[in-house]
């Protein structure tokens, strides 16, 4: 479809025949660089001779583990100046061929400039496109303005213009064995199992998008009879989920702490995950656990897959939907109304649906 083309017309043909090395530039947020995965699998089976490598977030590659479209995970630390400089020598001396920027930010266009590969891709933006052989729109243009898409799109926006087929939109995220064993042995000695788990993440990047944490834990005490409830956070996030656990009148659980290995174990264990629009809920994505959303500032369109036991939950009736602010900027009674109005009853009756659904497909 014309939409999907990045430029919307024909571009010349790129010469992949020497590409042995590949860069993938993806060091920004977890959920971001599992949304590349399409894009990563796609150029495996375009450059099957090729060794890829992946620049990521410190943190964030054990995303990556057991990606069999990933030769190799390198990873930055922005906040260190003594990591960045030793990252940027390795990718001047890298003997790249062909670097695609899934980031485009002015730090990312420097990186893909210092490597001086022949075919460096990248999206068409001021201040950025000198560092690109190859530039592309961020986002396809309609009658109304930008077309929205699923977030995988754009970075196979970059593949194609390499003249590379997509393989899908599915998402790929292998599960170590050891921190499956990790997870089962933590499930057991907490006592569940028995029932199904409910995975509820009350906290957001932006408070935009952030649900009032009260109403996750009324939401979470009303699915008691349905399941047992496991609160999960992230770094720096533990107390807000304590204090949503206090909240409840029912028992539920605090998870442990984890790495993104062993979160991704938990959240295989799930029957649902109930989040804002947050990373973890794209790992349950590409588990296949159902997810139930509550989306304000961003589009669903963008962050939520076009398929699959998933459901996007949101204020009705309002204009400023899909605003992308990461602060409300009105006033009064409209205040951050995207999340006031999404009511407790509106969270659970998604999620008893989709418990019902998950119930039925595996009975």
């Amino acid at each position: 479809m014309r939409s999907h083309e990045g430029a919307g017309r024909a571009r010349p043909a790129v010469d992949l025949s020497r590409v042995r090395r590949v860069l993938v530039l993806r060091h920004r947020a977890a959920g971001d660089l599992l949304l590349t995965t399409p894009a990563l699998r796609a150029l495996r089976a375009g450059l099957p001779s090729a060794s890829i490598d992946v620049l990521t977030a410190q943190g964030t590659g054990a995303l990556l583990r057991g990606n069999q479209d990933v030769d190799r995970v390198l990873e930055i630390d922005r906040r260190s100046l003594v990591s960045q400089a030793s990252r940027y020598l390795d990718l001047m001396r890298g003997g790249y061929d062909l670097v695609l920027d899934m980031v485009s930010t002015p730090r990312s266009a420097f990186m893909a400039a210092l490597t001086r590969a022949p075919i460096r891709v990248g999206y068409d933006l001021a201040g950025r496109r000198y560092a690109y052989t190859i530039r592309i729109p961020r986002e396809p243009l309609g009658p109304n303005g930008p077309v929205v898409r699923y977030a995988p799109e754009a970075s196979l926006d970059l593949v194609r213009a390499i003249g590379i087929a997509p393989r899908g939109l599915g998402l790929t995220l292998t599960v170590a064995p050891e921190a499956h064993r990790t997870i089962d042995e933590w499930v057991r000695r907490s006592g569940l199992g028995a029932r199904p788990l409910v995975a509820c993440l009350p906290s957001g990047t932006w408070p935009t998008k952030t649900w009032p944490p009260e109403r996750f834990a009324a939401a979470m005490d009303g699915l008691h009879q349905d399941a047992d409830i496991v609160w999960i956070w992230g770094p720096g996030e533990e107390p807000l989920a304590r204090a949503c656990r206090g909240q409840m009148r029912n028992p539920a659980t605090l998870a442990p702490a984890t790495g993104w290995q062993e979160l991704a174990a938990l959240i295989a264990r799930c029957a649902l995950v109930v989040s804002n629009d947050s990373g973890p809920k794209h790992l349950a994505v590409a588990l296949g656990v159902p997810t139930v959303t509550v989306f304000g500032p961003t589009h669903p369109g963008a962050w939520q897959p076009p398929a699959g036991p998933h459901v996007a939950i949101e204020a009705p009736g309002l204009g400023c939907l899909h605003c992308n602010e990461t602060v409300c900027p009105l006033d009064g009674d409209r205040y951050l109304r995207c999340m006031r109005d999404v009511t407790t009853a509106m969270v659970i009756e998604a999620c008893r649906a989709r418990l019902r659904e998950r119930a039925g497909s595996v009975a």
